[in-house]
């Protein structure tokens, strides 16, 4: 979108009272700024003026109109030093922004593989399932395994699930017998990470939500990051450096600009 059409875009949202014409008109302002300064990947920064969280989604929201299921991006920048872990973490979101749900298979028998149906997994049994998988029948984006079938899976499936990230381990929790925890886990969790410069982007909410909903996940995800870089956990009672802060916080959709938030942390 060119500045004449984001311009007249504002102009036409401005019959919607004063309080949304102030915010389209300062949205202007952003968008001519963020066209001269480029961020490490290409996302476009702003660092002229700040905005809260519901205001900025108004903006990106109206430049937006077309795509109102796009998502909105979050892009956290941490301090970050050579030597310090790389951030990463999950989280399970108030309210699930990614596009498509996680397909969930469990290799299960017994009482687990009806605790695993009673979750909402979407392929459940056992050995039966494996044929079916590596002919990409079934594709699942998540597999969770008791220990009981851990040993055929792993022999069966070990080559073809490892190298996609789905093999079931027990330090992902995905080797249990409370299956239906897992289940649930699975259904709603995302991974985020930093990249090497400390940089962590993640979709945070959907276009066409409410202003509640953009909020609290965005400041839901802002403290799960928090509390993944904080240098008060584990690591750091074993000497091991983490990042100690967030330094800012963006807020920018697919064609919109990064706003930065003013109130997010």
């Amino acid at each position: 979108m060119n500045t004449a059409s984001f311009r007249t875009l504002i102009r036409s949202r401005a019959v919607a009272g004063p309080s949304h014409a102030r915010s389209f008109a300062s949205s202007s302002r952003i968008y001519a700024a963020s066209k001269g300064k480029q961020a490490k990947g290409g996302k476009k920064e702003v660092d002229t003026e700040s905005m809260a969280i519901q205001d900025a989604a108004a903006v990106l929201r109206a430049i937006e109109i077309a795509s109102p299921s796009s998502a909105y991006e979050i892009t956290i920048t941490t301090k970050f030093t050579r030597g310090q872990a790389v951030p990463r973490g999950k989280i399970s979101l108030p309210k699930d922004a990614r596009a498509k749900a996680e397909t969930v298979l469990v290799f299960a028998s017994g009482k687990s593989l009806a605790a695993a149906k009673d979750a909402g997994a979407h392929y459940v049994g056992g050995e039966e399932l494996i044929p079916e998988i590596l002919e990409s029948k079934i594709q699942p984006t998540k597999v969770i395994c008791t220990p009981t079938l851990l040993p055929i899976v792993q022999q069966k499936l070990g080559r073809f699930l490892g190298p996609k990230g789905l093999m079931p381990a027990e330090k992902r929790g995905t080797v249990t017998m409370s299956v239906g925890p897992a289940v649930k886990q699975a259904q709603g969790t995302m991974n985020w990470k930093s990249d090497r410069y400390g940089v962590i982007r993640a979709p945070v909410a959907r276009i066409n939500w409410t202003a509640d909903d953009v909020v609290t996940n965005v400041k839901a995800f802002v403290s799960a990051v928090k509390q993944g870089t904080s240098s008060d956990g584990a690591d750091a009672a074993i000497g091991k450096k983490k990042p100690s802060s967030i330094l800012q916080v963006f807020l920018s959709s697919r064609q919109g600009p990064g706003i930065r938030l003013l109130d997010a942390m």
